[in-house]
C-alpha cells in the first residue's frame, strides 16, 4: 500500500451516539488529515423538522441509509498519482486558504476547518472492533466512523504512516 490512502465518506464527532459530519479521512506519512464535506446534523434536522412524528421516524431512516452509504467529493485534494510530500503539502495549503476565508462566519454557520494531525499531536489511538477510529488531538477526542468493511485497510495504513499499530 502506499501513501496516502483516502477514505471517503468518513464519519466524524459524535455527539450522544450520533456523528455530526461526514468527509474525506486521509492517512499520511506521520498525519491524518480530515476534511469534512456535509454536515450530517442539520441534513437529519432539515429531514425531519416539519413532518409529524410517525413520518419523521421513517424519513430518519432513509435519511440514515443515505448518508451511510453515498458518496461526494466536494475538493480536488485527491489524485493518485501525488506522491505523499506533494499530497500533504497540497493538504496543508488548502487548509490555510479555508482558514483565511473563515473571518467573516461564524462556528454554526460553516463546517469545521479541516483536521491535520501529525505524530507528536495525538495520543491514546485506538481502532474499535467495529472500525471506529478515536484518540486525542489538539484537546479534543475524535472519532472516526470507518466502518467494518474498510477496518483492516485503515489499520495497514495506519502502521505503514508510523503512526502506531492498532
Amino acid at each position: 500500500m502506499s501513501l496516502p490512502v483516502k477514505f471517503s465518506n468518513v464519519h466524524y464527532y459524535r455527539i450522544a451516539g450520533r456523528y455530526t459530519f461526514a468527509g474525506d479521512l486521509f492517512i499520511a506519512h506521520n498525519a491524518i488529515y480530515f476534511f469534512p464535506e456535509v454536515d450530517l446534523a442539520e441534513e437529519r434536522r432539515q429531514a425531519t423538522e416539519h413532518l409529524p412524528h410517525h413520518f419523521a421516524l421513517f424519513a430518519f431512516v432513509i435519511l440514515y441509509l443515505a448518508q451511510t452509504f453515498r458518496t461526494f467529493s466536494g475538493n480536488d485534494l485527491w489524485d493518485e498519482t501525488l506522491s505523499d510530500a506533494e499530497f500533504q503539502t497540497k493538504a496543508r495549503g488548502y487548509i490555510e486558504y479555508l482558514k483565511a476565508g473563515r473571518t467573516g462566519k461564524g462556528f454554526a454557520e460553516s463546517l469545521p476547518l479541516p483536521l491535520r494531525a501529525s505524530t507528536g499531536e495525538f495520543s491514546d489511538i485506538k481502532l474499535s472492533a467495529m472500525g471506529k477510529l478515536s484518540f486525542q488531538a489538539e484537546s479534543d477526542n475524535h472519532d472516526f466512523g470507518v466502518g467494518v468493511i474498510r477496518k483492516r485497510r485503515l489499520r495497514d495504513a495506519l502502521w505503514e504512516a508510523g503512526l502506531g499499530k492498532v
